[in-house]
This record gives C-alpha cells, structure tokens and sequence, in this order.
C-alpha cells in the first residue's frame, strides 16, 4: 500500500505528540518521530495497523530514550511555547480574562503541562489519549478534569474572585479535606498533639477544642493577601448542623498551617432552600 505524504505527516505527528506526552521534551521528539516515520517507510508493506504500529514503536523509542538519560528531562521553555500556540486558538475578546487565563497556566507542574499538551494534540479527545497511551479512560478524564479546575480557579483568583470556591484548586480541596478529616479524628481521640505539622504556627494548647463532629458536611471559603479564612458546617451527635471559622496559609512545601484555629460560631441561622429567604439566595 502507498501513503500519501498527508498520511505520512499525520503518522510522524502522532508518533510526536505521543512522544512529547510521554518524555516532555520537543527536540528529542522530533529527533524520535524522524526515527519512527522512517522505520515506518522501511517496513510499511509489512505493517496492517499502521496507527498502532506508530504508537508502539514510538513506546520503544521512549524507552530507549529513558534508558540512556536515566533521570526524566526537565520541561523547557519550549513546551509553553507549544501550550501557547494552543491557547492562542481560544483568544476571548475579553482581554482581562484571556490574561488571566494565559497566567494560570504558569502554575501547571510538568506533568500537567505535557498531559495538556498531549490532550490538545489529539483534539481534546480523551478516547484518543487512552487509545493511544493505553492509560484508563477514566483516570485520564479525572487526569484532564483536575488539571481544567485548577485553570479555573487560578484564573478566577486573578480576576479578583476571593469570596467563593471558585479559587479553591483541586489539590487546596484536597489539602482542605484532608486536614478536616484528620481534625475530626484527633478530636474524637484528644490527640491534636498529633496535628503539629498543621499548627506549627500557633499554640493550640492556649485553644478549647471540645468539639462535637458527627459528620463535615460543607465548607466555604475566602482568600485575603494569601491567608484563606474558612467557615466548616459539620453535625454533632445530635444531628443538629454547627459550624466553626478557621484560618490557614499554604507554605512552601504545600502544606497547610493554621494561623487561626478552629472557633466555634455562636449562632447560625438555618434557611430551609424552599423558603422565600431561601430561593432569594439560591437566585443570586
């Protein structure tokens, strides 16, 4: 069978988006996909799936490719220029978001930067990612997922959003999750010495923190010159809802430290969602 050079373009392509998905580095992808479409042209009237034959091959040459570097190559300059290229399809008339929007990408780590690529590079089609890296549809959609709602919120951060979730990433979520689950376990235990990595900042044996926590149920959120005051609705044994305020910063290594500890509030007043009070807010 002859190919003609389109088809011949769009396998040495394919063969270089899925290289630079996997080794993070455009010039030794294009040195790989040069090598791969050239094997190809040598064993074509051998080869019935062609597109498979592409991605394994280039597998191999990945491989090849770790093996003699050893240690994974840094991302370089040159893969923003390639998400740039991307993100210039998408330019929104509104240049103050499409500003934002271009410095949210700034804070992808580099495998989130190659999977966007990557995901770009096969027409933000996630069946074809999986078809391609053999990865499970479902990881990489929830892969693909985190990475859109961290852009999301580091955008609306820069547009000046501090009241709401829409600043909180996944990964703050997580963070956020994790430090309430562990509250309530130590709590039930009397074991808050055990959180001292989280109130490092503070004196926690200057605070009262008999708390009743049957279940967390939601929080809300505000961000202020890096400190993020938090407000967690929880239950108590007696099914009634409470909630308690606290406030935190990320530090360096990503971890979460209290800078105002958890306080019960008082008062909190309850609006049942079908109420007048209740659709008014729900409408805002």
């Amino acid at each position: 069978m002859n190919y003609t050079d389109e088809e011949l373009n769009n396998y040495q392509k394919s063969a270089f988006d899925f290289t630079l998905y996997q080794i993070r580095n455009i010039e030794a992808s294009e040195e790989i996909s040069m090598q791969v479409i050239s094997l190809f042209l040598l064993q074509y009237d051998k080869i019935e799936n062609p597109q498979g034959w592409i991605i394994n091959t280039s597998k191999n040459y990945c491989k090849k490719y770790f093996y003699k570097n050893k240690k994974e190559q840094k991302l370089t300059n040159s893969i923003h220029q390639e998400l740039s290229n991307h993100i210039e399809k998408f330019e929104d008339e509104n240049s103050e978001l499409n500003e934002a929007f271009k410095e949210s990408y700034q804070e992808l780590n580099e495998t989130e930067l190659s999977t966007l690529v990557y995901y770009f590079n096969c027409d933000k089609s996630i069946k074809q990612m999986h078809l391609n890296t053999g990865e499970a549809y479902s990881t990489l959609r929830k892969r693909i997922s985190r990475i859109k709602n961290k852009l999301k919120a580091e955008t609306f951060r820069r547009l000046g959003y501090y009241g709401s979730k829409k600043v909180v990433t996944p990964q703050l979520n997580d963070l956020i999750k994790a430090f309430l689950k562990r509250f309530k376990q130590h709590v039930e235990n009397d074991s808050l010495n055990k959180m001292f990595y989280y109130f490092s900042k503070i004196d926690i044996n200057k605070y009262n923190f008999e708390f009743d926590i049957n279940k967390i149920l939601d929080y809300e959120i505000s961000l202020n010159k890096s400190i993020y005051k938090t407000w967690v609705v929880f239950k108590d044994s007696n099914n009634i809802p409470k909630s308690f305020k606290m406030s935190f910063f990320i530090d360096e290594k990503n971890y979460l430290k209290i800078v105002s500890p958890p306080k019960l509030i008082e008062q909190m007043k309850i609006l049942h969602i079908n109420s007048t009070k209740g659709q008014e807010l729900t409408n805002i």
